[in-house]
């Protein structure tokens, strides 16, 4: 059966003008797509968040292999400005348009695709930039945890605030339809399951952005992202209990 599924999923599928090989990006294709639509890309997300990004950001595709603490499902990075695309063999499409309707009713559900990967990376600059502004002109404190830009898990605050960054990105993809959200989504009960690796992806990257999606669709992006980064990030009970972080807030922006 799994030629055939291979071979329908071609069928499904727009044709591209970007290199695909098994029906998904090459490495050259995705350095292309990036050097080509960064600057639509970056109009079409201000467009979007109804905000300009006033902070330079330099948008580009690497091999992330190469780096020390890759991760093998890492799609994107960003770094103190560099908002970096993957040149791996991960992304199914170059963008969720390249999949037909019947494609996207047979994927569970993914977010591996370029276009939606710039968008989330763009998504933590725009945080970075939210930040500055919440400092130097609403004078109010970014939580030391949303500082660091390390992305490394250490301790609870560590994991809630990379939790918090992570969902306000992948809150921001799903709301702009560039992905394929869970037709079910995984709810942890327990600390275990939101620490085990591998239910890092369910947890940091789905459920997250479930967690926050009444919140943000409540505050609107901007101003929830200014109540998320000025308070203490949730601890892991708090994950497991939305309502305890959200009624602790202080929502004085």
């Amino acid at each position: 059966m799994k030629p055939l599924v291979f071979i329908l999923l071609l069928l499904f599928s727009a044709p591209h003008e970007y290199p695909l090989k098994h029906g998904k990006p090459t490495p050259k294709g995705v350095e292309m797509y990036v050097e080509d639509n960064r600057d639509s890309l970056i109009v079409e997300y201000q467009n979007f968040i109804n905000d300009t990004l006033w902070l330079d950001v330099w948008l580009y595709a690497e091999d992330l292999t190469d780096y020390v603490e890759h991760d093998s499902l890492e799609l994107g990075r960003y770094w103190y400005g560099e908002a970096v695309i993957s040149m791996d063999t991960l992304f199914k499409a170059y963008e969720i348009a390249d999949f037909s309707k019947i494609r996207r009713r047979m994927e569970p559900e993914t977010n591996a695709f370029v276009k939606s990967t710039i968008f989330h990376e763009l998504t933590h600059h725009y945080i970075v930039q939210v930040g500055k502004e919440l400092e130097f002109i609403d004078s109010i404190k970014v939580h030391k945890s949303y500082e660091t830009g390390i992305w490394i898990i250490h301790n609870y605050a560590m994991f809630g605030s990379t939790f918090i960054e992570e969902g306000i990105c992948e809150y921001l993809v799903e709301k702009m339809g560039e992905v394929i959200p869970p037709k079910r989504r995984y709810i942890p009960k327990t600390h275990s399951d939101l620490i085990t690796t591998k239910n890092r992806y369910k947890v940091v990257y789905k459920y997250s952005a479930s967690y926050l999606q009444t919140f943000l669709d409540t505050t609107g992006f901007k101003k929830g992202i200014k109540i998320l980064i000025s308070n203490d990030p949730p601890n892991y009970n708090e994950i497991l209990n939305p309502d305890l972080f959200f009624e602790r807030l202080c929502l004085d922006i």
